[in-house]
């Protein structure tokens, strides 16, 4: 057994005249190593993905953040009467009053 092992590092097995199970062995080594290749790349390739779609989700989220608070500070009552001068719609002096309805016949 450790003949087998130690012929297969040294290479003695190239050296010697082939055999079937010499042949198996290359493609099986062959395999393996083109397995292995095709994993790493397809493992690089969806790294690279996700980086770029953590990108994107960062832009997203920074554009909507942007938006809402744009949005807030339209909101404020200052902002509102400020456009609504050029408008002449001023404030009102007096409180508005409730009407109340009563329902008893």
């Amino acid at each position: 057994m450790t003949n087998k092992i130690i012929d297969i590092l040294v290479g003695k097995f190239l050296i010697e005249k082939i055999n079937i199970d010499n042949i198996r062995l290359i493609f099986f080594i062959f395999f393996l190593a083109f397995l292995l290749i095709y994993s790493s790349h397809s493992v690089d390739s969806k790294v690279y993905e996700i980086s770029q779609l953590n990108t994107e989700v960062s832009v997203v989220e920074s554009n909507f953040i942007e938006t809402r608070k744009k949005l807030m500070n339209l909101r404020v009552e200052s902002a509102v009467r400020k456009k609504l001068i050029s408008k002449q719609i001023k404030p009102s002096l007096s409180p508005p009053f409730k009407i109340l309805i009563s329902s008893n016949k």
